[in-house]
Formats: C-alpha cells, sequence, structure tokens
C-alpha cells in the first residue's frame, strides 16, 4: 500500500513489466508524467513521515531509479567516448603524418645543399 499523493506499488510494478511495446503513446505519456511527479514527492517527503511499506518501496525503486540513470548515462557516454578517441587517433596521426613530411623535407634540403 502506498502513501496518500504517491503512485500505487501495483501500478510502478504493473508499469515495469508491461513492455512499452505493449503501451500506447498516451500510456507512456502519463507514466513518465506520473513517476516524474511521484520522484519529487519520494524526495521531498521526509522519511519519519513514510509508511514502513512506502519507506521500503522508496528505497528499492530508488536504487533501481539510480542504477537505471546510471546505466543511461554510460550508453550515452559510449558512443561519445569513441568519437573523441577517433577524433584524437586521426590528430596525431595527422600531426605525425605533417612532422615526417617536414623531416623528409629538411633532409631533401640537407643533401640538395651538399
Amino acid at each position: 500500500m502506498s502513501d496518500t499523493g504517491r503512485k500505487p506499488m501495483g501500478d510502478k510494478v504493473s508499469e515495469t513489466v508491461t513492455p512499452d511495446s505493449q503501451k500506447s503513446y498516451m500510456e507512456q505519456v502519463k507514466e513518465q508524467i506520473t513517476g516524474a511527479y511521484d520522484k519529487v514527492v519520494r524526495d521531498m517527503q521526509p522519511p519519519e513521515t513514510k509508511s514502513t511499506s512506502q519507506s521500503t518501496a522508496d528505497t528499492v525503486t530508488g536504487k533501481s531509479s539510480d542504477a537505471k540513470d546510471t546505466a543511461e548515462t554510460q550508453k550515452q557516454s559510449l558512443p561519445e567516448s569513441a568519437k573523441q578517441y577517433a577524433a584524437s587517433a586521426q590528430k596525431t596521426t595527422a600531426d605525425t603524418l605533417h612532422s615526417a613530411g617536414d623531416y623528409v623535407s629538411d633532409k631533401s634540403t640537407e643533401s640538395k645543399q651538399r
């Protein structure tokens, strides 16, 4: 049982178990809005005013939410890291080729002066 003003735990479980592909666009939007509202209320409500079941549910869903947020952040950062790595490799290669060209040019000038 959830505290007054909070999203019922049964709804949370049902939303989590049901794949998004089986939900209408409006259901998905509703879940996002009610989920965001419930998160705000969860974070604002002092722990001592929560029922035992609500406190337990908040602890579980909070850790689950944190793990999901971390996974999403890492998922987004992997392609960005790959792009940065590729750009760095490209710059290093260009710098190396430029240096090699300068070296060859200098050696060519030296041999002409002899």
